[in-house]
């Protein structure tokens, strides 16, 4: 929702919503669009009004009290969520102007971040064993590859979080990035820099990228999977609404902000599926999808092994999504770090992205999986399959 445009119906909607508690009427809204109002223009309406005044006069206008509005904006920020509040299950918390941060979960997110999870005395040895081994295979087939980690949202952020992140070690990340080995990309300065630079690279209210940040991610591979002309997305028609994302779902209410992308398949169509099937056991690992691109300059198969930033969609665009407006073909499988050759062979792949969050880099991934196994196991059993079944 940007404050230079004037707004749109839904979002009009929105800051009704959000600061004055009530859904508008269609008179009211009419009335707004007929002044073509900006984001601040309609927030100073909404703000001054006798009906937000009101709305106050309960409140003890000395302290910040129970949180009754559940979006950021600097003018509502006393009468928000505060900086240091933890979601009821203690996985989520409230960052500084409106950031939110993923600070529990098996993963040990935090303890991570600041190098105090104790990794195996042998965890280096295997990583660095399982990369090679890889490599090996990948310059046998004869393809071009890449290894991706993707920066946590708390490294490319760390200024919002709101307590103390003082360093006892290393995080896992940076011990793997030092080690000798296979080339490993983590894009964490060019992140940090468009974020610096004003760009929007991670959403606010979710642990994953925006259309921009994931665009960022697929830019840094590309060279290395032998794309030589990547798209330009500049010109692509976006969509703006307000969701809670995967972390401001967690708080009561949901804290929301604006997602900002476009809200279609591209160029790409998806051609086979089992999203929603393995969905409906409430899993993940197994999932595949691919995509098709008739349009696609470079005519050759890829494979992403990956998580839910590799997983490509018409309403998120994680790397599957850019892949797919690059290759003809771009099967994506849902597995962490994961690696499949015989599936790579089977499908005559020519580029191959494994892909996994920063926070899994803790656990050393299985030399390789099969991916149709998961897939199957998942289905027979009416059960997901754990994230243990990617790594050692």
């Amino acid at each position: 929702m940007p404050n230079g445009r004037p707004l749109t119906p839904e979002e009009i909607a929105s800051v009704y919503r959000e600061v004055l508690g009530r859904t508008p009427s269609s008179e009211e809204i009419d009335a707004q669009l007929a002044t073509r109002p900006t984001l601040d223009a309609m927030l100073r309406l909404a703000l001054n009004s006798e009906e937000y005044a009101q709305r106050l006069e309960q409140r003890d206008d000395s302290s910040p009290g129970p949180a009754i509005v559940n979006v950021f904006h600097p003018d509502l920020a006393r009468f928000g969520f505060q900086p240091g509040t933890h979601s009821p299950d203690g996985i989520a918390i409230v960052g500084r102007d409106g950031w939110l941060f993923l600070r529990g979960g098996a993963n040990a997110n935090l303890g991570q971040y600041v190098g105090a999870v104790q990794m195996e005395p042998s965890w280096l040895e295997e990583w660095q064993s399982v990369l090679r081994s890889r490599n090996k295979e990948l310059d046998a087939l004869g393809i071009s590859s890449a290894m991706l980690v993707v920066p946590d949202k708390l490294a490319v952020h760390e200024q919002y979080y709101p307590e103390d992140l003082s360093r006892v070690g290393p995080r896992p990340v940076e011990r793997l990035l030092a080690a000798p080995g296979p080339p490993i990309f983590y894009p964490l300065e060019r992140l940090r820099a468009a974020s610096k630079a004003g760009e929007g690279v991670y959403l606010h209210t979710d642990t994953h990228l925006t259309f921009r940040g994931n665009e960022m991610l697929f830019h840094s591979v590309a060279a290395a999977l032998g794309i030589k002309r990547p798209p330009d997305f500049s010109s692509l028609p976006m969509r703006s609404y307000p969701a809670s994302g995967d972390l401001g779902v967690k708080f009561e209410p949901q804290i929301i902000s604006v997602v900002e992308e476009p809200n279609s398949l591209h160029h790409a169509c998806i051609v086979e599926d089992n999203r929603e099937e393995i969905a409906a056991v409430e899993g993940h690992i197994g999932t595949r999808r691919v995509f098709r691109n008739e349009q696609a300059a470079d005519r050759r198969t890829a494979v992403v092994f990956g998580d839910s930033f590799g997983f490509g969609a018409a309403n998120y665009q994680g790397l599957s999504w850019f892949l797919a407006q690059a290759f003809g073909e771009v099967h994506f499988i849902w597995v962490p770090f994961g690696w499949d050759p015989d599936y790579v062979r089977q499908v005559g792949a020519e580029a191959v992205l494994i892909q996994g969050a920063e926070r899994f880099v803790a656990r050393v991934p299985r030399l390789s999986v099969e991916a149709s196994g998961l897939a199957e196991e998942t289905l027979r059993r009416r059960r997901a399959v754990g994230i243990e079944s990617a790594f050692d």
